[in-house]
């Protein structure tokens, strides 16, 4: 492949292009790291986001220095047999900073010293040793291949799916809890987290397709898997930064309400309870809070907001948030079927209905009723 680059000079342009492009990474990781860290008001969250950045931003370098055609022979002869040393940390760090901001995303505490943390350090000298001693005595043998560099390829991604989950996991939590998760949902970064994972997946792929002597392959996946991350990580940071910092909206120390399935087999909403839940939503219209709680409709209620969330699952078969929003649709409903609000916007309509967001109101409306509050407006009465 080498005497083909140096026989074709277009394929030398798209070398030094593509160096440029990885090179961007590095460049961008900085550019996003200096105002994280320059913020007068500081969160967990924008330190792991600092150093996750900074793990991709080494990650670019480290494979430029170790695979261009000028400084890769140089970093060899230099640091042999540790060439690969930092790129094997970097690989099996990375995973586990996108789970730590993540947590930190969602208002949780995050401990660096914990079983997996230690088991994965005491794996990894043991890898490294494994590795160096082969090296020294068979240079040729690309055993670093098959140790350390998959096994932390694989950390990392499996430390990426659990971050996934614990993010379906936040989606199903806070849904509990608010009646507007606009401002709290994290959407955004689970699709980020993934669009990361998938390019572990490939860089894994790469090194496992190496591993079998399918050298030009492998170089292609390399490539294509070292060009996502500068776009991934500025969607990360604009989106992060953009939008209120959900750790500060979400108590860490609030309880689950959405794992109370035994307490939910056994709390009956009794008639008086029921006329109560009626009452506020029917004649107090509680719902048109744009920022109710479940701790603002339990306070209501005089019962605890586990107590409520277990009444809503169980004998309304709705969390909090469905349960609140179906009576914001009727109210919508309401208003646009009333000939006295003709005049009256979409928005206002919707605004008054206890909604904050269009595109939430447009596709809860359409799932109840069946049409757009423009189509349910111009039907006939």
């Amino acid at each position: 492949m080498k005497n083909f680059a140096r026989e074709n000079p277009i394929f030398d342009y798209i070398f030094n292009f593509y160096d440029v492009m990885v090179m961007m990474s590095a460049v961008m990781a900085v550019l996003l790291i200096i105002p994280l860290l320059l913020k007068r008001e500081k969160h967990a969250s924008d330190y792991w986001l600092s150093a996750f950045l900074f793990s991709q931003g080494a990650t670019s370098l480290n494979i430029i220095f170790l695979y261009n055609e000028t400084l890769g022979p140089l970093t060899f002869e230099t640091l042999f047999p540790f060439h690969y040393t930092f790129l094997r940390i970097l690989y099996g760090v990375q995973g586990f900073l996108l789970l730590c901001y993540v947590k930190a995303m969602m208002g949780e505490k995050n401990r660096i010293v914990t079983k997996i943390t230690t088991g994965a350090c005491l794996i990894f000298i043991v890898l490294m040793v494994v590795e160096i001693s082969i090296t020294l005595r068979f240079p040729k043998v690309p055993v670093q291949v098959l140790l350390g560099s998959i096994f932390f390829q694989i950390l990392s991604i499996i430390l990426g799916i659990y971050a996934l989950y614990r993010l379906r996991l936040y989606d199903k939590k806070i849904r509990h809890n608010y009646s507007n998760i606009e401002q709290v949902k994290l959407k955004w970064l689970w699709f980020t987290a993934l669009g990361f994972v998938c390019v572990w997946g490939l860089v894994l792929s790469s090194s496992v397709i190496g591993a079998f002597g399918f050298y030009n392959f492998a170089i292609q996946l390399g490539t294509i898997a070292n060009l996502p991350p500068v776009f991934l990580m500025s969607a990360m940071v604009i989106y992060g930064q953009s939008l209120p910092i959900n750790a500060t909206l979400f108590d860490p120390d609030q309880p689950d309400h959405a794992n109370s399935k035994a307490e939910e087999s056994i709390v009956i909403a009794t008639s008086e309870q029921q006329a109560q839940i009626e009452d506020l939503m029917l004649r107090v219209k509680i719902y048109q809070d744009p920022e109710l709680r479940l701790e603002g409709l339990a306070d209501s209620l005089d019962i605890s907001p586990r107590t409520v969330s277990s009444l809503l699952n169980g004998y309304y078969q709705k969390n909090f948030y469905d349960f609140i929003n179906f009576y914001r649709v009727k109210d919508a409903q309401q208003q646009l079927e009333d000939p006295n609000n003709k005049s009256k916007t979409i928005q206002r309509v919707f605004e008054d209905a206890g909604f904050n967001s269009k595109t939430t109101f447009n596709t809860l409306f359409k799932k109840i009723t069946g049409k757009t509050p423009t189509e349910y407006r111009s039907q006939p009465s």
